[in-house]
Order: structure tokens, then C-alpha cells, then sequence
């Protein structure tokens, strides 16, 4: 990343779109962001929210993004900033009010010009594209022209694969982004992913995360009165400057090489820039299969590219049809797509090496090695994606989302409440002494005698 922080400073690319941030807001009082949140709105229905950033999370998430500070410089430095603040001063959101800052963007994308989003968060309930009015959200942004970035989230326990269960990060279109442990090395061939970033199969059959980037003792601004530096005071490093883990700092990390890519390629398409990052992206051969997508982030490759890549999403073309409601973004038809998945459960497979996947040789492996090709949609087994599971029966609006909460990936160093002991997920598997104190060390949370995580007594409202 940091050979790509002079071409971003010294003029050699034009000045970066803006990256709109979905969180708990920015403190602007900090130095890292000059005079370049352009724009600050307050969206959250729950009370204890402080005006500007109370948690500290949106700050933290916008310093990886697009901080200026010495020493502290985020992925896209020269980059302006709109806060779309959704979360109190715990770190949670109501998935309606996220919903309302997606649609926020989309309707004023071109008067700041926003290129980029970045989630942060996930909901709490699992959710399918079929009903899902957060996918649904987050997918209107990505055919409206806005690249969308979504933390994986951090669920999974002692490395094993845990599905992306939740929105906005099940969503096919998006960028889904994993936590790469890079082990205190340059080199990616000794990276993993860390042990609580979720990876697997969405309940719809699809691979996530997309990719990964540094997630682990990550150093960021923060709001030195916000709920973060109070809490957690053995992580402040200096005055306004925090250590945090999580897949929600991993995001911005992402986020902020797409403005770069769209400063360099301000024509290319949001299907375009996830193919440049996946396509660029290094290998991490010691990580467990499908654990960081095709690789880790690689801005200075990334930019290297001079031509258009390939279309990861392109099977996905398909079913992407006009608005039925008249609205002029297409939407994507997820019963269309459900109706061809069903009939033939290889059709990804082959429209997926047909299209585009075969063609190329993603991050330093190939896509077969990387991902799809040897665990395809046959392997995925329908039946255990589990239509059944998806179904409105199992799961519906008022249990998804409108009435639901969502949590910051990050609650409380990116761990929520909601990750680990949800009764959807179920209990996680019980750790061992050494793995229960590092992660509450770490991630900043209690772990139960039953396997349930609790974050210094809050529990979703």
C-alpha cells in the first residue's frame, strides 16, 4: 500500500473521488482529515447518539480510508470524505436507518461526488438476496455507480469457515473484504487470515470474502472522549490514536484503493475496479482456502493496470433488469436468478469460467486455486445453502431488518454482540484458555462459559 501513497499525494494521479462512510461519524476536531469531510449527516433513530463521532468507530474507519496525519496515513490520503452517521455511541444501528444512508448516496452521489461506500457494520439476522432489503440497498448503489465495501465480519471461530451469513457482505455484487493477519512480514506467503474474520459460503451459495487486507493491531484516529478511548484505554498509543482489530479496518483499507483506482480510471465501472483488486491482488498461500478471497489487497499493482480487467460479476449481467417500479437504476431480479441457480446448480461454473474467471489468473494463483473453480456451485450443494433456510418462512422483513439492528464490525475492536451469540448463528465453538484470553484481549470482548460474547454487559436493543 505505501508505494501507492506517493502517486496518490504528489499530483501523479488526479484527485480521488469521494469515499461516503456508513458508521458512527467522523470527528473532524482531528488533524487527519484537514478540511475534506465535505459533508456530515446524522441518520440514526436510536437515542445516545453525541453529535460529530461518540463511538470513535467512523473515525477510526475513515483514518485507514483516507487520513493525512504523519505517521498515520491512510489508503487514499488526498481523498474527501461524506459521514453518513447511523450508529450511537455503543456502536449500533438500526438496519433501517443503514438502509436510508445507502439511499442517501445514491440520490446524492453526483452533487459530492461519491464513487466509493464503505460498510462497516452488518445486521444481525442472516439474510438471503431473495428478501433482504439491505442487499437490496447496497445492490442499487453498485448499479447506480458507486463501488461498495463491506467487512466480512467476525464471527468465525479459531479459523474455521463460518459463512458470510449477514448484509450488506452476503451480497454478490459487492466487495467483500476479509482480515489478513500479515504476521509482522512484507511478504504475503506467511499471511493468514485472522481467526475470527468470516469466510465460507452466503445462505445463496456464494464464496466471500472477495479479498482481504490488513485487519489485525491496525493504528487510527479516534474521538479521545468517544466510547472507544474509554472503554478501552490500554489501546489508546497516543493522544487521539488507537490499536484496533477487525474486518470493519480491513474494509477501509480496500475502500481507499478503489478511490485510487477510479482517480487513475475515472471512467471504469464498479464490476471494473473489483476486478483490478481481485485480479492484482497477492497471493496468501498459508491461509486456508477461501479464507482471504483471492489474495490480499495490492494498491501499487492495482495501479499498474492500464487496461480494462476482467468483469468479476459478469454472470451476474443477466439478471440485472430494469427497475419494475419505473426508477432509473436497474435492479437485480434475485427470483430470476434464483429460478436458473435451481435448475442447474453448475450454472456458475460455467458461466463463471466462460465469462470471465477462466480467462484470467487472479492475485498469484489461479481463480481454480484461489476460489470458485475447485469448490464450485455443485460442491456448494443447494441443498446446503439451503433454500429452505432463505426462505421467507425462515426469515422474514420484520426479522431481517426493518425492526432488527445492526451492529459496527467493529463493536468494540470489530467483535459485536450480534456476531458471536446470535440465536440465529448459534453458540460458537468453545475456545481453548490461551484462545479465550487473546481474543478477549484483542478484540476487545467477554467470551461466556457457553460460547456467547458479551460486550461489557450491552446486548442489541
Amino acid at each position: 500500500m505505501a508505494e501507492a501513497w506517493p502517486a496518490a499525494t504528489s499530483g501523479r494521479l488526479p484527485h480521488p473521488p469521494t469515499i461516503a462512510v456508513v458508521d458512527s461519524g467522523i470527528d473532524t476536531t482531528r488533524p487527519d482529515f484537514g478540511s475534506r469531510v465535505v459533508k456530515q449527516v446524522t441518520m440514526t433513530a436510536l437515542p445516545g447518539n453525541s453529535p460529530g463521532d461518540g463511538y470513535g468507530h467512523g473515525t477510526f474507519v475513515s483514518g485507514i480510508a483516507a487520513g493525512s496525519a504523519t505517521g498515520f496515513t491512510g489508503a487514499a490520503p488526498t481523498a474527501d470524505l461524506v459521514s453518513l452517521d447511523v450508529m450511537n455511541d455503543q456502536g449500533a444501528a438500526m438496519t433501517s436507518d443503514v438502509i436510508a444512508a445507502a439511499d442517501w448516496i445514491r440520490q446524492n452521489k453526483d452533487a459530492f461526488n461519491i464513487r466509493v461506500a464503505n460498510f462497516s457494520l452488518h445486521s444481525t439476522a442472516p439474510a438471503s438476496v431473495f428478501w433482504d432489503p439491505l442487499d437490496r440497498a447496497v445492490e442499487k448503489l453498485w448499479l447506480s455507480g458507486v463501488v461498495v465495501v463491506t467487512a466480512a465480519g467476525n464471527y468465525a471461530v479459531n479459523g474455521q469457515a463460518s459463512g458470510v451469513r449477514y448484509a450488506p457482505g452476503n451480497d454478490p455484487f459487492v466487495i467483500t473484504v476479509g482480515a489478513n493477519d500479515i504476521a509482522g512480514t512484507v511478504s504475503t506467503h506467511d499471511d493468514t487470515a485472522a481467526p475470527w474474520s468470516a469466510y465460507g459460503y452466503t445462505l445463496d451459495g456464494f464464496a466471500k470474502p472477495d479479498l482481504s487486507a490488513p485487519g489485525r493491531y491496525l493504528v487510527g484516529p479516534t474521538s479521545p472522549g468517544g466510547t472507544l478511548s474509554l472503554t478501552r484505554p490500554a489501546s489508546v498509543v497516543s493522544p487521539g490514536y488507537i490499536q484496533l482489530s477487525g474486518t470493519s479496518f480491513a474494509a477501509p483499507v480496500v475502500a481507499g484503493t478503489a478511490a485510487l483506482l477510479l482517480a487513475a480510471h475515472p471512467g471504469w465501472t464498479p464490476d471494473q475496479v473489483k476486478g483490478a483488486l481481485m485480479l492484482t491482488a497477492k497471493a496468501t498461500p498459508s491461509a486456508v482456502r477461501h479464507s482471504e478471497g483471492v489474495g490480499e489487497v495490492d494498491a501499487a499493482r492495482a495501479l499498474k493496470l492500464t487496461t480494462p480487467p476482467p468483469n468479476p460479476n459478469l454472470a451476474l449481467g443477466r439478471f440485472v433488469v430494469a427497475d419494475p417500479n419505473g426508477g432509473t437504476t436497474p435492479v437485480f431480479d434475485a427470483v430470476i436468478w434464483g429460478n436458473a441457480a435451481r435448475s442447474s446448480a453448475s450454472w456458475g461454473a460455467a458461466s463463471w469460467g466462460d465469462a470471465s474467471w477462466g480467462a484470467a489468473s487472479w492475485g498469484d494463483a489461479s481463480w481454480g486455486d484461489a476460489s470458485w473453480g475447485a469448490a464450485s456451485w455443485g460442491d456448494t450443494a443447494w441443498s446446503a445453502a439451503s433454500w429452505g433456510t432463505a426462505s421467507w418462512g425462515d426469515a422474514s422483513w420484520g426479522d431481517a431488518s426493518w425492526g432488527d439492528a445492526s451492529w459496527g464490525d467493529a463493536s468494540w475492536g470489530d467483535t459485536s454482540y450480534a456476531d458471536n451469540a446470535s440465536t440465529d448463528a448459534g453458540a460458537p465453538e468453545l475456545l481453548d484458555a490461551a484462545q479465550k484470553v487473546q481474543a478477549e484481549t484483542e478484540l476487545g470482548i467477554t467470551i461466556n462459559p457457553d460460547g456467547s460474547v458479551s460486550d461489557f454487559g450491552l446486548t442489541p436493543p
